[in-house]
């Protein structure tokens, strides 16, 4: 083969290395995301299940705690004193909601996003 034959060839072939590479890196960004909207996805079910099992609870806690109260208080203290406790609950989830809430989401969700980067760099390190 004569140069003037070699250099097209080159061409043609760095030209479907770079289309391979890219279709690759364009693969790894679709796996990426499915991982991280799998498991936003399974969080957010779980947290769905959760929230309904933990307010049939709370009714269920709630009725008790009332029926209870009414063997030595009048029927509307008791819910009066069950109002309360939840007002009160209410206030202190709203007083603590970035301590409760919202640090925690921003904590999962930083994780979830920079957790693959970090993997990468660690990888790409030269060994010292």
């Amino acid at each position: 083969m004569k140069m003037s034959e070699k250099i097209p060839h080159t061409i043609s072939t760095g030209k479907e290395l770079l289309l391979r590479l890219f279709r690759l890196y364009l693969d790894n960004v679709r796996l990426t995301v499915a991982e991280k909207l799998t498991v936003v996805f399974s969080a957010a079910i779980v947290f769905v299940s959760l929230l309904v099992l933990g307010i049939f609870a709370l009714a269920f806690f709630s009725g008790a705690m009332v029926q209870l109260l009414a063997l030595v208080l009048p029927q509307w203290a008791c819910y009066s004193i069950c109002f309360g406790f939840f007002a009160l609950l209410m206030l202190l989830i709203v007083t603590l909601r970035k301590w409760i809430i919202v640090n925690p989401i921003a904590r999962f969700v930083s994780r979830l996003v920079f957790e693959q980067g970090q993997k990468e760099d660690v990888a790409h390190e030269p060994d010292k």
